[in-house]
């Protein structure tokens, strides 16, 4: 692949509120804002992103996390042939990091389990 080929991603921006779900109910998420660059056409693709039930507190609060996750989301799909062109409602669940759950340590040293 030339780097003509390549696409260039980067996050041009996020909102984050609660978004209606088809039950009725409303969950909190973030709509991302993705660029893609390929030589001089420029797009631009939205992403809503969930973070799952059982989150850490530090993934919760780690944007940058967040942001490259959707950005690894959107490099998939373009690895996965799609192109900007089409379009497409995109909405993701972003997990914890490998391997982190939520520490023992967060427990209060005084109390019994």
């Amino acid at each position: 692949m030339t780097n003509e080929e390549q696409w260039l991603l980067r996050i041009e921006g996020a909102l984050s509120a609660h978004f209606f779900q088809p039950d009725g109910s409303s969950r909190p998420g973030t709509d991302w804002s993705v660029s893609l660059k390929q030589g001089e056409r420029t797009h631009h693709v939205m992403v809503r992103a969930y973070l799952s039930e059982d989150m850490t507190k530090r993934a919760r609060a780690d944007t940058e996390y967040q942001g490259q996750t959707v950005l690894g989301y959107v490099n998939d799909l373009l690895a996965q042939g799609w192109t900007p062109e089409q379009e497409g409602d995109f909405a993701i669940t972003i997990q914890n990091p490998t391997g982190e759950k939520e520490s023992e340590a967060s427990k209060p040293w005084w109390r019994f389990w």
